[in-house]
């Protein structure tokens, strides 16, 4: 074997070991088995499930904590808004009112909704104005809007002009009936 170019003879494989050869040459070259593919595929789909059904339960326990009534207010103040905003703190859209208990102790929307509704037919509360007007300035009997009686989270009873989604809205409860 002194020239490059002088190959050994042919060897002979065995007929067995030439099967294992081809064996594993088939396996590499072929795709993944289809089984291991269906399990990725399912293990992705039930982390997705998983994953929808938390978003949806904490959505719907959200949806159910702002749209469910306060029981009962701590304070016996009632706020009546002429705009449907929590803005300004203590120098808000409206009028602070003390607000009456029903026979049994309780408060509910109807009597605080009545309450403000007083003020807004004799002219005291005009929408999106930032304090009653005075007794000089009073339009009497002008529209009432729409109203609805929400629970802030101090306790205190606050009425809004707007819809049933109002309070929902400002991600406070509704005061119960």
């Amino acid at each position: 074997m002194s020239d490059l170019f002088d190959l050994p003879a042919d060897r002979t494989i065995p007929e067995a070991r030439m099967h294992t050869r081809e064996q594993h040459v088939v396996a590499y070259a072929s795709p993944a088995k289809p089984q291991r593919a269906r399990r990725k595929v399912g293990r992705y789909v039930a982390i997705l499930v998983g994953a929808s059904a938390l978003a949806l339960g904490g959505t719907a326990a959200a949806a159910y904590v702002a749209s469910k009534p306060a029981t009962l207010p701590v304070s016996d103040g009632l706020r009546c808004y002429t705009k449907a905003t929590l803005d300004g703190g203590d120098d808000f859209y409206g009028t602070t009112l003390a607000q009456a208990r029903a026979a049994d102790g309780s408060y509910s929307s109807r009597r605080a909704i009545e309450s403000c509704s007083g003020l807004w037919d004799q002219g005291f509360l005009q929408l999106d104005k930032k304090q009653p007007a005075r007794p000089e300035a009073l339009t009497p009997e002008q529209p009432i809007p729409p109203l609805v009686a929400c629970t802030l989270d101090n306790g205190m009873a606050a009425v809004f002009p707007g819809d049933a989604q109002t309070c929902f809205h400002l991600g406070l409860p509704k005061l119960a009936e």
